[in-house]
């Protein structure tokens, strides 16, 4: 049997941390070790002191270095540099046969200065707000400035890689010039599955919603709890959404809620594990995901390997799953009325519920994480970019 290659995965964030970004490199890293081709390692940060500098995960062993990270949820530019720093100049590792980072900044920095000492070539993969114009209204400013570095470290890279081809049509508009490939995020199917008949909760004639989802602006929550107070009053007394997850922008949905007059409606359920997910969604009977932008949301993926119906806006890479009409309906971003339409037609109608459950499971069997894994290996395996 040949010898195993060598990765080395960089990512500032990284299980247990909170964020579907975050896991989907740790599902991709432990798909990688579970193909038997590759020997892997982590570099990624660790929170506040809190975790082992170093462990085994999954099969894959995890090197943590100090990053002045404080929460397990949101970072800061603080917290990203100090990664940067800490990366880059205090581990030492094994020489990797390919390094792949997550995100262009910090990890695909670090990925080049580390590529530069052991010789190794380097991937890196986009999700979202590391690409210029992906949160204009958040980071414009930044991005002008840093938009040089993220052009220098695509260009320097073997390959880029987005998770969904709007991501990498935005990202070209910084590298006309480059060629970047495209390969979702994938899911778990053994751990996210479908509830078992007669085991989804028992809620009677209530029908639950559920968002899995960071409290930001971003996820477009705000527009969820509009269209929640114009859906018609006898089904908006039988409907339960359920919120898990935290941010800074729960102050603000708390209000909302409040002026609305839901919150008999509205359950905050705080932030759960990433264990307490799969239980989370097979609670529930519709997923909604009123993202204002994505790239391809691992909570999406999940919730339809769980059998969930999606309400999703058809932002990103979330139209190459929901199929409208079929496994779930897409609706505009920040359109609350077209959002309460969608939500009165699927909640009305529990056989075009039934149909779109049946339906979802299958229509994302494709994107089991070592499938998608294998992908990523063609990419790393096909010539360096010009």
């Amino acid at each position: 049997m040949p010898d195993k290659r060598r990765l080395l995965v960089v990512s500032h964030g990284f299980p247990p941390y909170y964020g579907g970004a975050e896991h989907a490199a740790g599902h991709l890293a432990a798909a990688a070790a579970s193909s038997g081709r590759w020997s892997v390692d982590v570099l990624t940060s660790d929170i506040g002191g809190r975790l082992p500098s170093c462990e085994t995960w999954r099969g894959v062993n995890v090197v943590r270095v100090p990053a002045r990270k404080r929460h397990w949820t949101n970072h800061n530019v603080v917290e990203l540099l100090s990664f940067l720093r800490s990366a880059s100049r205090n581990i030492e590792l094994k020489r990797p046969d390919w390094i792949l980072a997550h995100f262009t900044l910090p990890g695909g920095e670090v990925a080049r200065r580390l590529a530069a000492r052991y010789g190794s070539p380097f991937s890196v993969v986009l999700h979202g707000s590391d690409v210029p114009g992906y949160q204009n209204a958040r980071f414009g400013m930044a991005y002008a400035v840093i938009r040089p570095w993220i052009r220098r470290i695509w260009q320097g890279a073997a390959s880029v890689i987005a998770v969904s081809e709007p991501l990498r049509d935005l990202a070209l508009r910084t590298w006309p010039m480059g060629r970047i490939d495209v390969v979702p995020n994938g899911v778990d199917l053994e751990r996210f599955q479908p509830a078992a008949a007669g085991d989804s909760g028992g809620h009677g004639d209530r029908i639950v919603l559920v968002a899995v989802a960071q409290l930001i602006e971003r996820k477009g929550l705000q527009h969820l709890i509009t269209a929640l107070a114009q859906l018609p009053d006898s089904l908006r007394k039988r409907v339960r959404l359920r919120l898990y997850g935290g941010g800074a922008y729960e102050g603000e949905l708390r209000r909302r809620v409040k002026e609305a007059d839901l919150n008999e409606q509205v359950e905050f359920a705080g932030l759960v594990s990433y264990e307490e997910v799969p239980n989370c969604l097979r609670q529930a009977d519709v997923f909604v995901l009123p993202s204002l932008q994505e790239g391809l949301p691992l909570s999406l993926l999940e919730a339809m390997a769980s059998g969930l119906p999606v309400v999703a806006t058809a932002v990103g890479g979330i139209p190459d799953v929901v199929k409208d009409g079929e496994n779930g309906l897409l609706v505009p971003p920040a359109d609350p009325q077209r959002l309460s339409g969608a939500l009165v037609r699927l909640l009305a109608d529990s056989d075009l519920r039934g149909r779109m459950a049946a339906a979802v499971r299958r229509d994302v069997l494709p994107w089991a994480w070592n499938a998608v894994w294998e992908r990523y290996e063609t990419v790393l395996s096909a010539p360096k970019h010009t």
